[in-house]
């Protein structure tokens, strides 16, 4: 799949991809086997996560050293983890039909379609509001752990997930998601 959309970037973007993958393949694949300890699976997980690189490429620059390593590895765990959840075996039909079934759904509905513009209001943020949002917020990193990652100072970092948060609730609420 990763080969078939190559074929539909430009050349800058096809550089860009491949630059990343140069650099960052290993340390993805390693951070992702490390979560799945599973080979095929990880292979998956590392596809998928270039994947949604590429639906970003044109955001990315492959000269900012300072957050793309911890984009990248953030987009290689969070990979990882959608595997794991998708793969969990159910081990009794029980589990499945836990509790009222219909109880709350319209509430679930609107929460998960609420979750889902979040995300896309996300993927829309310039990647130094993005990527300190995400560790923060999705993947649970305190600020200095961040900061680490990212190489950013600490009230960098604090202002950065700030900014971050205010701009998606503002756009939250403009699109009608009132709390």
């Amino acid at each position: 799949m990763l080969l078939f959309m190559a074929d539909t970037l430009s050349p800058k973007n096809k550089k860009k991809i491949e630059i990343l993958y140069e650099r960052y393949s290993k340390k993805m694949f390693a951070v992702i086997n490390k979560t799945l300890n599973n080979k095929s699976l990880s292979e998956d997980a590392l596809q998928n996560s270039f994947l949604s690189i590429v639906k970003h490429i044109e955001r990315i620059n492959v000269f900012d050293n300072e957050g793309l390593e911890g984009y990248v590895i953030a987009i290689a765990k969070n990979e990882a983890y959608n595997i794991l959840r998708n793969n969990k075996p159910v081990s009794d039909i029980e589990e499945v039909c836990e509790g009222d079934v219909w109880a709350n759904a319209e509430e679930k509905v609107l929460l998960r379609d609420e979750f889902d513009k979040a995300v896309s209001i996300m993927r829309e943020m310039d990647d130094k509001y993005r990527a300190p949002l995400y560790l923060y917020c999705v993947m649970g990193h305190s600020v200095s752990e961040i900061s680490s990652l990212l190489h950013r100072n600490e009230k960098t970092v604090k202002t950065q997930i700030f900014r971050a948060k205010k701009i998606l609730a503002d756009k939250l609420r403009e699109a009608g998601y009132e709390r």
